[in-house]
């Protein structure tokens, strides 16, 4: 995974669309993590418009392997087990849905080879991107080491596990032999 302003860099306009803002509103709403997303949302947007640009930049990161399923799809993971669902296409960046990381999976499967018509969206709609700037180096390397770490604890996981373990996690799934 990348930062944010890696991927982000060069972003000129924002757009969010009216789905996304009721799906944050919902998300607010419903209190708890919910509403933490919503505020980590709200922050993620104000990091890219340059309202806050220096918060959260290693907090936000587009997923690993994007999305193939819907042509120019990105997911950024928000934490807490949300994504913002967002086409990024040449410099725009439109904000399309906000839900569990399940949500979004239903969301975007409906959506299967779906075409976001970006010349739709009226021209007075679009915000300018005002903090998109590259992240320092020294910043970028430390995200670069925890993701790293973060393989390496997930790799050294994944090895302590043997089909007895997944017996008892799964029973049921695994075929006995």
């Amino acid at each position: 995974m990348s930062d944010v302003h890696d991927q982000a860099y060069g972003l000129r306009s924002l757009y969010r669309d009216p789905l996304f803002d009721r799906t944050l509103a919902e998300l607010r709403a419903q209190g708890g993590y919910a509403a933490v997303a919503a505020d980590k949302a709200e922050e993620f947007i104000g990091m890219l418009t340059g309202k806050n640009p220096a918060g959260g930049r290693h907090r936000f990161r587009f997923t690993r392997n994007g999305e193939y399923r819907i042509r120019n799809c990105r997911k950024v993971d928000i934490g807490c087990g949300y994504r913002i669902v967002c086409i990024q296409k040449d410099q725009q960046l439109v904000l399309l849905y906000i839900g569990t990381h399940d949500d979004c999976f239903r969301w975007i499967e409906r959506r299967r080879t779906a075409e976001y018509d970006l010349e739709s969206v009226p021209k007075g709609a679009w915000v300018d991107v005002g903090g998109a700037r590259p992240v320092e180096p020294a910043s970028r390397k430390k995200v670069h080491e925890e993701e790293r770490f973060a393989d390496e604890y997930e790799d050294s996981l994944m090895d302590q596990l043997d089909d007895a373990v997944l017996r008892k996690i799964f029973p049921g799934l695994v075929e006995h032999r």
